[in-house]
């Protein structure tokens, strides 16, 4: 629209030396204004860069047991082990400038430059030999160069996204956990930092071993790491809490709150003591103890976690649970967040823990369970803890559900 408008006043003013002048002047005002705005952006970047290193160093890097080489990058610190060519953890954080960052994947992969000892390189991942025609052919060694500190965290700042990609910040990771397991923890922290407008504190590595496996044709001999873990931080004064994960390098199957644990035990595998700086009493409220539920992993308001399933008395189990339970009658436990009754069908659907479209269990009472009820249902239990018996089977997109053929296999446990 605004080429149109300028393409218009040319063509009025074209006969018009005064008019032109001005038009002109108003052009390379308008240009002016661009550049100062490119180069005011970009200062803007550079202190908040430092203003990230400044924090990382004032809440102290991890003391690990063994030797590391501290490589400072824009937006994250790294923990280089030199005897396994991978970092031993890297720092970084995360901020609500990612919910509006706009920078897409760099992919420009390139060797460490900051460390002493050699770094992974390409040669570790697969070899790439030429095509006539110009292009590459790649042969793979069964691994993706997998992200510590994903890029798409850095999607605000291109000079701290292409950094991403140095291979200090890579391990050896299946595709199955890279892309799938892996990207949805990643996708979950950045979810974490919409919800609550705040910035936290993350910390990620693998946890390395002298018997771990080798890559096969890895030129420097990379180990495979069984484990990778990731740490949530936040040390505002008014809410100080801590989150970590250890998930298996493959696809991981069970829920993500089902790899969260306390710091301190992460710690305890590690030897890493990954918040030196911190007080006791910070320390205590950060790494001791470890809550999913105080942080807003979800939009939807109404969405809990599965019950803890040691928690449950014998018999029963609970919503992610009942995936495992297929064919057999058995009691599942949660609460009701969604409810639908579909007129045209005559039936009611309830999700129990998480809402559609990301339910995990559904309650289905078709039209002839319906007539057993003396209360609609969709209305009497949405928002209320139930317990539901009957045969698990699978729907349509493999969602665990139990058909209810009568309100006596529904039992109300929160009233």
């Amino acid at each position: 629209m605004r080429s149109t408008l300028v393409g218009l006043l040319l063509f009025f003013c074209a006969t018009n030396v005064h008019c032109q002048s001005d038009l002109d002047a108003k052009v390379k005002q308008l240009e002016t204004l661009k550049e100062q705005e490119k180069n005011l952006l970009s200062e803007i970047e550079s202190l908040k860069l430092q203003s990230i290193q400044q924090s990382l160093k004032k809440v102290g890097y991890p003391v690990s047991p063994q030797p590391i080489e501290i490589l400072e990058h824009s937006a994250m610190t790294i923990g280089f082990d030199c005897n396994y060519k991978m970092a031993s953890w890297v720092f970084h954080v995360l901020t609500p400038d990612v919910s509006f960052g706009t920078v897409s994947r760099s992919n420009d992969f390139r060797v460490e430059d900051k460390s002493t000892c050699t770094s992974a390189d390409e040669t570790d991942y697969f070899v790439k030999t030429p095509n006539p025609d110009g292009t590459f052919g790649y042969d793979g060694f069964g691994f993706d160069r997998g992200h510590l500190a994903p890029s798409a965290d850095f999607r605000w700042s291109a000079r701290a996204l292409s950094e991403s990609y140095y291979y200090s910040n890579m391990t050896p990771q299946r595709a199955e956990f890279n892309r799938e397991s892996w990207a949805e923890l990643e996708f979950l922290l950045r979810t974490i930092v919409d919800n609550e407008k705040r910035t936290f504190y993350i910390m990620t590595g693998p946890i390395l071993h002298e018997n771990l496996p080798e890559v096969p044709r890895s030129v420097h001999k990379l180990k495979i790491p069984e484990l990778h873990y990731k740490i949530i931080v936040d040390l505002s004064d008014d809410n100080p809490r801590g989150m970590a994960f250890v998930m298996p390098n493959k696809k991981c199957s069970e829920r993500l709150s089902s790899y969260a644990i306390s710091i301190d035990s992460l710690e305890r595998l590690t030897g890493i003591n990954f918040f030196p700086n911190l007080d006791n009493i910070s320390e205590l409220k950060v790494e001791s103890m470890v809550d999913f539920t105080a942080w807003k992993t979800t939009k939807n308001t109404q969405d809990v976690e599965p019950l803890d399933a040691l928690s449950l008395p014998k018999g029963q189990f609970n919503s992610q649970q009942a995936s495992t339970k297929v064919g057999k009658t058995v009691s599942i436990i949660g609460k009701v967040v969604s409810t639908k009754f579909s007129s045209k069908a005559q039936a009611t659907f309830l999700n129990l823990d998480q809402s559609f479209p990301n339910q995990i269990f559904t309650i289905t009472i078709w039209q002839d369970g319906r007539r057993n009820f003396s209360y609609k249902p969709e209305e009497e239990l949405k928002g209320k803890y139930i317990i539901v018996r009957g045969v698990v089977s699978l729907d349509k997109n493999g969602i665990a559900t139990i058909n209810v053929e009568h309100e006596k296999q529904i039992e109300i446990v929160d009233e």
